[in-house]
């Protein structure tokens, strides 16, 4: 599976939760920002399975886990169709930010999300 129209569906799922003010929201919008951001190492995770590596050294903070764990959710809430996009795209996006928790939070300092 190539990573671009999983970016697209995860854009997609961020736009139809605008507006709505609530945590959900905020992690799609992030989740987004961030793999977009890491489009390179998320293109290899997604397209050859190859584990992502934190690269900044940064202890993930409570907002990092809570918009995975609202990710999760998300991804809980439609399970059961492995090949439904709105299923792949939320999965690979929870599946390569818990892998790069550190370097999330990181992104959300930065963008002034910190913890």
């Amino acid at each position: 599976m190539r990573a671009e129209p999983v970016l697209a569906k995860l854009n997609e799922l961020r736009k139809d939760a605008e507006g709505e003010g609530n945590v959900e929201e905020e992690a799609l919008y992030h989740a987004f920002c961030y793999v977009s951001y890491e489009v390179g190492p998320f293109g290899e995770f997604v397209e050859k399975g190859k584990e992502p590596a934190g690269r900044k050294g940064i202890a993930p903070g409570d907002r990092a886990r809570e918009y995975l764990e609202a990710l999760e959710g998300l991804r809980a809430e439609v399970a059961g169709d492995e090949e439904d996009m709105e299923f792949i795209a939320l999965d690979r996006a929870a599946g390569f930010i818990s892998r790069t928790l550190g370097d999330f939070q990181a992104y959300l300092d930065e963008a002034g999300e910190g913890r």
